[in-house]
């Protein structure tokens, strides 16, 4: 009978407490290491004092738009967490191509900053957390939550 190794690890903390940055950090270091890391981190987005929103960025630089301040937006929004519109379909096309594990057989990180509320009004996103965290997966996660 074999055992099944789940390598899964999940930061959790009320807002601010520092889940993204110790998270970027991880991914950079584990990264310098050799170790091939994919994902994506989710940023506050400001004008002065003022959060207008939150972007998706993946762990190479490419940035999309997860939700804003529904006064900042002109088209209508389905999906709304509190005074924020999510933009669901701009936060699949950045972060859904990263949720699969690539075909080669090197160690490899897959970062999920984070697994939230506005996240979870994607359902292809949501069928992809699923198989990740499945018993079948053999990911390495790194999850904030």
């Amino acid at each position: 009978m074999t055992t099944k190794k789940y390598t899964f690890f999940l930061l959790t903390g009320e807002p601010g407490v520092g889940k993204t940055t110790l998270t970027k950090k991880l991914s950079t270091d584990i990264s310098s290491k050799g170790i091939q890391t994919t994902g994506f981190y989710t940023e506050e987005v400001r004008k002065g004092r003022s959060r207008e929103g939150f972007d998706v960025v993946t762990l190479d630089g490419t940035r999309g738009r997860l939700a804003r301040d529904q006064s900042l937006l002109t088209e209508p929004i389905k999906h709304k967490v509190g005074k924020y519109g999510v933009l669901i379909q701009e936060f699949e096309k950045v972060a859904l191509p990263l949720l699969v594990k690539p075909d080669n057989s090197q160690q490899h990180l897959l970062v999920i900053d984070e697994i939230g509320k506005m996240e979870f009004f994607s359902e292809p996103f949501k069928t992809a957390i699923r198989t990740i965290f499945s018993p079948s997966s053999n990911c390495v996660v790194l999850a904030t939550i």
